[in-house]
């Protein structure tokens, strides 16, 4: 276990040949990936979970950091595990699956998972324009957002998992809503085999941005995989078993199937 430039520790688990890049979401840190980390690894996949810049420090720090640095440092820790491994699957929640998609249509990726990514925030495009226009008018004034993403369980046992910001500032929701814009622009350029994943109970993005996804990339293997008992954080919630085993096979099959090309040639 090593800390990140971001001052959360980032954790790796070396097994198989097949390595999954786990990348959280905004806001968050490595910290939440943990436990599906460890159930991949007991599968024989290595694992890498990342923190992003300008997560786990201060809200100074998250409300200066790009897009484009947050891109880059996925990118960099790709090739990092590109060169040592047969495959390296991206594997990304919320956020983390908006930049998985961006950086499937850079490089020729064997694989994606997108958990609970936001095509669009709760409201669909209404919801994002109301949410952007709050943000332009707080980002000069330094306001903020409350935390949003929960998750369906009583007892909190997971609850230590949920390392992060306690609320957002503007620029940084700005920002975020730009990203999912982008996303869109770019989406339909991703033909890597993928997963996408969505929660049925999501009270922070649109109840379809699975589907639109799907019905977005142009990857000739793609699934839709819907967990009925979870809210946002699904990797800690309650169909989490399901969700690890499900990414699980996606994984160390693709080890039998090599991936499609994926990128700009």
């Amino acid at each position: 276990m090593k800390t990140t430039p971001a001052g959360v520790p980032a954790f790796s688990f070396v097994r198989g040949p097949v390595a999954c890049l786990l990348i959280h979401g905004f806001g968050d840190t490595a910290t939440l990936m943990e436990p599906m980390g460890s159930h991949l690894s007991a599968q024989g996949i290595t694992t890498k979970g990342i923190t992003l810049p300008g997560h786990g420090t201060t809200l100074e720090d998250f409300a200066k950091v790009s897009n484009q640095k947050l891109l880059a440092m996925v990118e960099a820790e790709y090739t990092e595990l590109k060169d040592s491994f047969e495959a390296v699957v991206l594997v990304g929640f919320s956020m983390g699956g908006l930049l998985a998609l961006h950086l499937a249509t850079m490089r020729d990726v064997e694989g994606i998972v997108t958990i609970c990514a936001p095509a669009f925030p709760f409201g669909g495009r209404i919801g994002e324009k109301a949410i952007k226009f709050v943000a332009k008018l707080g980002a000069p004034l330094g306001t903020r957002f409350p935390k949003m993403g929960f998750t369906s369980l009583s007892d909190k046992t997971l609850s230590h998992y949920l390392v992060g910001y306690k609320s957002y500032p503007s620029r940084s929701v700005l920002r975020l809503v730009e990203l999912m814009e982008s996303t869109r622009t770019v989406v339909s350029r991703v033909n890597a085999p993928i997963l996408i994943v969505q929660s049925q109970r999501d009270d922070v993005i649109w109840k379809n941005s699975g589907k639109y996804i799907f019905d977005s990339v142009k990857s000739e293997e793609k699934r839709l995989l819907l967990l009925e008992n979870s809210r946002h954080k699904a990797p800690i919630d309650r169909d989490r078993l399901l969700l690890f085993e499900e990414i699980s096979k996606f994984c160390l099959s693709r080890t039998k199937k090599p991936g499609s090309t994926s990128g700009n040639q």
